[in-house]
């Protein structure tokens, strides 16, 4: 009975002892002979200052500030009436005014050309002018042919020869409005604010 208390109690000592001798080693291998275990901490590999490499800052482009916006609020049918009636070369700027009366001009590579060539500008959902109105003049065209300035002045109907209320462009405008085949009287037309050109600063000349 005795041997076999001596058995079990030299297997107990002898697990506890292999346990305290496992944690010794890991915490010796982990932090050395000391008990504030510097060893743990993670080596800081430090850069000397000279080989730093500058740091370029971004330059952020702010937005243009409310007083720098010069365009002209119109209606789309009065800016092309009054590229009619100026009956301007292509880049030669043409007056017109805005809906406060100020004095405003444009060309028709900036103002007038985009309003026949993108889609969904007269209304949500439409094409552009040019695709029905094009150098093929087919039927759908009407004869008008709006896909370049040199086109659209070609033809003096298409502009009335500088008269704006004669002009195919008024009939199909004004008097017309919009629909999926294209154009029709007994739609209404369309009334399209846009904001093209740039204001015309008037200086005053002083007085003797």
């Amino acid at each position: 009975m005795n041997d076999v208390r001596k058995m079990i109690y030299g297997t107990l000592i002898g697990f506890l002892g292999v346990v305290v001798l496992w944690v010794s080693f890991i915490y010796i291998s982990a932090c050395g002979f000391t008990f504030s275990c510097n060893k743990q901490k993670p080596i800081v590999e430090r850069t000397p200052i000279p080989t730093l490499i500058p740091v370029n800052h971004a330059v952020i482009q702010l937005p243009a500030a409310e007083g720098d916006f010069n365009k002209c609020e119109v209606s789309a049918t009065e800016l092309i009436g009054a590229w009619v009636s100026a009956d301007a070369p292509e880049t030669t700027p043409f007056p017109f005014s805005d809906v406060n009366g100020q004095p405003c001009e444009g060309t028709f590579g900036s103002d007038i050309q985009p309003l026949f060539v993108e889609n969904s500008l007269w209304y949500n959902g439409s094409i552009g002018c040019v695709s029905c109105h094009n150098s093929e003049l087919t039927e759908r065209s009407g004869g008008l042919d709006l896909s370049s300035y040199n086109a659209a002045t070609a033809n003096k109907n298409i502009l009335g020869g500088g008269n704006w209320e004669t002009s195919a462009l008024f009939n199909v405008l004004v008097n017309q409005g919009f629909v999926p085949a294209g154009h029709s009287a007994d739609a209404p037309p369309v009334e399209l604010m846009i904001y093209a050109g740039s204001v015309v600063e008037v200086t005053a000349t002083p007085t003797p």
